[in-house]
């Protein structure tokens, strides 16, 4: 059986191990992004028939944040106002629960399924095909989108409606806030107390501080002194989204609060 044509928006360091391994598992790409060079480089290391973005029954988009997003499905000759009836949306990017929600409703208008679908596991996740996937959707839609998602992800946990993969996503990126904060804040004390920092590292994974994110960023780290807002601006700015997702559910402040207050206060 044919699998089904994809559209791939978004050809970044995430996007573009995302859509080889789609391409390895045997669909068709149209894979679209604004810099030639993406596309170019797609094209070269994925040798396959190019669709046409009209001939692709599933549209996945990879952008790299809210912003990107609402242009990419709200602007001009947007996704919400071209994409065919029966098609398929399935978005990565990282937004709020509320553009998900509102994605949802534009889509649905015009016979269209949508499921947000954020990811994680970072690059190396991508490359490897372990990706965690946290999705929001009717059923049937959640259902389709694991049919294709399945060549990179290892899991994939429905939470319910539309823009509850979104608060799920905020949810994970609070539970490692704190971790990727203590990490910049151990090579800091390593730097002012004369450590190599990626000695430091290599004896502390080999102990109770070990994590995940550890493995990620002790590198980058070890290679790099710079603010914490500037070495880790994706944490910051989905500590944003969670601190606004927080505020109109109604919630109590926490610790999205706090850490946005100590980043800022870095920066002046």
């Amino acid at each position: 059986m044919m699998l089904p044509a994809i559209a791939f928006f978004g050809l970044g360091a995430l996007g573009a191990p995302l859509a080889a391994r789609l391409h390895a598992a045997g669909h068709r790409l149209a894979a679209v992004d604004p810099r030639t060079e993406a596309v170019a480089a797609h094209r070269r290391d994925c040798v396959s028939p190019v669709v046409e973005i009209s001939e692709a029954a599933i549209w996945i988009t990879c952008v790299t944040d809210e912003a990107a997003a609402e242009a990419l499905y709200f602007g001009p000759q947007g996704v919400a106002a071209t994409v065919g009836q029966g098609s398929l949306v399935i978005d990565h990017t990282t937004t709020s629960p509320d553009f998900a929600r509102r994605a949802a409703r534009a889509l649905a208008e015009r016979g269209v399924g949508f499921v947000d679908s954020p990811l994680s596991g970072g690059v190396g996740g991508a490359r490897a095909g372990t990706m965690l996937a946290m999705q929001g959707g009717n059923e049937h839609d959640c259902q389709r989108a694991q049919q294709v998602l399945r060549a990179y992800c290892r899991q994939m946990t429905v939470f319910g409606a539309a823009g509850n993969g979104q608060a799920a996503k905020l949810a994970n990126q609070l539970a490692i806030a704190g971790t990727v904060r203590g990490l910049h804040e151990a090579a800091r004390l390593a730097r002012h107390c004369g450590l190599d920092v990626g000695s430091l590292f290599g004896a502390l994974a080999a102990g109770s501080a070990h994590s995940a994110q550890m493995d990620q960023h002790a590198m980058a780290l070890a290679e790099r002194d710079l603010p914490f807002g500037n070495q880790f601006g994706w944490i910051t700015k989905d500590l944003a989204l969670a601190q606004n997702a927080l505020r109109s559910s109604g919630a109590a402040p926490g610790m999205a609060d706090w850490l946005l207050s100590t980043i800022a206060s870095e920066e002046t």
